[in-house]
């Protein structure tokens, strides 16, 4: 897939218009964009929700096609009733609720429609554009429908694209954020200097010097919060209150010694013989093996992680993802 941008000139019929700018922000015009990339191109940018970030479980919620990079450019948005729970980190960054969906029809209702946009651009732009690509693609997997054919479409992803042409080496940062660059770039001692100088001054730009480090650490991890719950060192397992619960699959949320002792156990002995991290494997056996009190036991035992019941700490400064 290249990466060379164009502008989309195509004249749409009228669709829903974008919401309102942000505060402060001036407005992108067609004629200010006019020449970007060269004419005759198709565009579009597009951009999903999930309910969260696994892609073989977590489902798109919503997306949005804008035609054209200006801001009066067209644009549609679906709203897509999922069959999986939304997490509620995923919540908390786009703010769609399972009765925000309650209308609103599954993913096989739209796929064709969202297809078609896709079939009849040029040029695909995004914001860490690989994430929504990887979860709309899932979602035709899921119903049994061919991948979008991406062959031949020009991917642009500015993110990536801030990254190629303003570099983030530790050079970089030291520059930005000491104000000079270092000597001995590259060998450990002056390495290690020059980070503990380059995280001083990023915590005082971006106003994070009096958080704690719990705080801190959150925010440079999405998943900080929810791994003092995890099982091990993936989502697969986690605490819930005093009980374990699986983290994906069918199942997904469901007490560990309770699936063990009804009809699905089944699903417990398939994750055992297939090629799960091997805590997961371990659990899920000891689940099979041992009456619901004494696996609660041997599991506080063997993992005793804080309960997901303890407060999460929240990110300071908002959104938790480049997004």
């Amino acid at each position: 897939m290249e990466g060379t941008l164009s502008l989309f000139d195509w004249r749409p019929a009228p669709l829903e218009p974008i919401g309102p700018l942000a505060e402060g922000s001036e407005p992108v015009r067609a004629a200010e964009v006019a020449t970007i990339g060269g004419a005759g191109a198709r565009l579009v940018i597009f951009d999903c929700e999930t309910t969260g970030t696994d892609r073989l479980q977590d489902q798109v919620v919503e997306l949005c096609v804008q035609r054209g990079l200006a801001d009066d450019a067209p644009s549609q948005t679906w709203r897509i009733k999922p069959s999986a729970p939304i997490h509620p980190g995923a919540q908390a960054v786009h703010g769609i609720t399972l009765a925000d969906l309650e209308g609103c029809p599954p993913f096989a209702q739209v796929a064709d429609a969202i297809a078609q946009v896709f079939a009849e651009t040029d040029v695909i732009v995004g914001y860490n554009i690989a994430f929504d690509i990887d979860m709309l693609q899932a979602e035709y997997t899921r119903i049994g429908k061919p991948l979008l054919d991406l062959n031949g479409k020009k991917i642009v992803d500015a993110f990536r694209l801030w990254q190629q042409c303003e570099p983030r080496s530790l050079q970089h940062a030291h520059q930005r954020f000491v104000g000079a660059g270092f000597a001995s770039a590259h060998s450990a001692s002056a390495d290690v200097a020059a980070t503990g100088r380059v995280l001083s001054g990023m915590l005082r730009a971006f106003d994070l010097a009096d958080h704690d480090w719990e705080a801190i650490a959150c925010k440079c991890d999405p998943q900080y919060a929810a791994r003092a719950s995890w099982i091990g060192p993936s989502r697969h397992l986690r605490w819930e209150g005093d009980v374990v619960v699986l983290g994906f699959g069918k199942h997904s949320n469901a007490p560990v010694h309770q699936l063990a002792a009804g009809p699905d156990r089944s699903f417990l002995r398939w994750v055992v013989e297939r090629d799960f991290p091997v805590h997961v494997g371990e659990v899920c056996r000891a689940a099979l093996d041992l009456p619901g009190d004494e696996f609660l036991a041997w599991a506080r035992r063997k993992y005793p992680g804080l309960p997901s019941s303890s407060a999460p700490v929240a990110p300071p400064g908002g959104d938790a993802a480049p997004k």
